[in-house]
């Protein structure tokens, strides 16, 4: 049907588009949403569509409230920006930059032979070396 360049570009198109209509488009009759409110939502349909269609890559995707909050009078940079400080935000950080170096290391494969060297083949045994 489509392919994933074509998604991308659809998607890159799709996100603005459906920020600005979010906001132009009376979305609830009771006008309970504060304009505020309106472009929180807007920012994370944004988001949300970048991020299913890939069409910018999701790191790029996930700084976007960084500009339009800020942009938009929503909160000020350093009240936006101290949410992606948070130590729980740091610790995924971590985490995934030590996964990049046992993947780039090839650390997972040795491993990996060192359990089957130690354990063999059975699939009973090589589980409970990974309980273990």
């Amino acid at each position: 049907m489509f392919s994933r360049k074509q998604i991308s570009k659809i998607g890159l198109i799709l996100g603005p588009l459906l920020f600005l209509m979010t906001l132009i488009v009376p979305i609830d009759t009771s006008n309970s949403l504060t304009f505020e409110a309106r472009i929180v939502l807007a920012t994370t349909i944004w988001m949300g569509t970048w991020w299913i269609t890939e069409a910018i890559p999701i790191y790029v995707t996930a700084l976007l409230p960084l500009v339009i909050f800020p942009t938009l009078y929503i909160t000020d940079l350093g009240q936006t920006s101290a949410s992606y400080a948070d130590r729980v935000v740091f610790l995924f950080l971590g985490g995934f930059i030590l996964a990049k170096a046992v993947e780039k290391s090839n650390l997972h494969v040795r491993f990996a032979l060192n359990i089957l060297k130690i354990f063999g083949t059975n699939p009973k045994y090589i589980v409970a070396a990974f309980m273990a």
